[in-house]
């Protein structure tokens, strides 16, 4: 019976090479793990492949300023980014924060229009840019891509206007609730004691996400805390079923 052999290349020192890794492989692997863009067409897949790129940015790099434009789509690949409100007093407020897989396309789907944020790396992160012209090539050939990129603006829509809504009629201990239960169900495990928020924000971008100030948020989330309402558990939040219930 004959067995079949792999072919083995070895250097001119004779030590085994390992096989080449194209070139495009992490731009292939980062598209592949965007929900959104994870099942296009081949065809579709390889016009964005060739005119998108990898970037690292350290923490606290401002991506795309307020007021200007960007001429590209955004996949985070690795960390984490803000869309950051600053006011002339040096307050701020964060909108919305996007994670591994999620693609930001402001910029490629209105270029004309200024952005309304800063996009801020929260932490050393690593982002894959499409070219606009290439992305926008890619949804007028991929109608599901454009259903889906409309149903995540209006839902980014009605986040906005929730929050907009609390900072207008709820108490800071309200807005608090509301934000660590939304982000339970975004980025969390539901159990029968409540949501377990795996990785809890610091009081600083709690404070940031919903308008108010550290202090305020401090003394809020340690009353809630005493009260049982809120159990620390390491770098996670268990948010009680009760605060949960109350949010619904």
């Amino acid at each position: 019976m004959a067995i079949a052999t792999a072919t083995l290349d070895f250097d001119s020192y004779g030590k085994l090479m390992r096989p080449a890794v194209p070139a495009d492989a992490p731009v292939l692997e980062a598209l592949r793990e965007c929900p959104r863009l994870a099942n296009l067409p081949e065809e579709a897949t390889r016009g964005l492949m060739r005119d998108a790129s990898l970037r690292s940015v350290g923490r606290g790099t401002n991506v795309a300023p307020q007021g200007g434009r960007l001429d590209a789509a955004i996949v985070v690949v690795r960390g984490r980014v803000r869309a950051v409100c600053r006011a002339v007093n040096g307050r701020e407020i964060s909108m919305e924060i996007f994670r591994p897989g999620d693609l930001i396309a402001d910029g490629a789907l209105a270029p004309e229009a200024p952005l309304a944020h800063d996009w801020e790396a929260i932490e050393a992160s690593t982002l894959l840019f499409i070219n606009r012209d290439a992305f926008l090539e890619c949804v007028r050939a991929t109608p599901e891509l454009a259903l889906a990129l409309g149903a995540d603006l209006v839902a980014r829509l009605e986040r906005s206007k929730q929050l907009a809504t609390g900072l207008a009629l709820a108490g800071v201990q309200e807005r608090v609730v509301s934000r660590l239960v939304a982000l339970g169900r975004q980025d969390g495990t539901a159990g029968p004691d409540g949501l377990l928020i795996r990785n809890r924000p610091t009081q600083q971008e709690l404070a940031n996400q919903i308008g108010a100030c550290r202090e305020t948020v401090s003394r809020t989330v340690s009353e809630l805390v005493r009260q049982g309402l809120l159990t620390p558990r390491g770098r996670s939040l268990l948010v009680s079923k009760r605060l949960v219930d109350a949010a619904v």
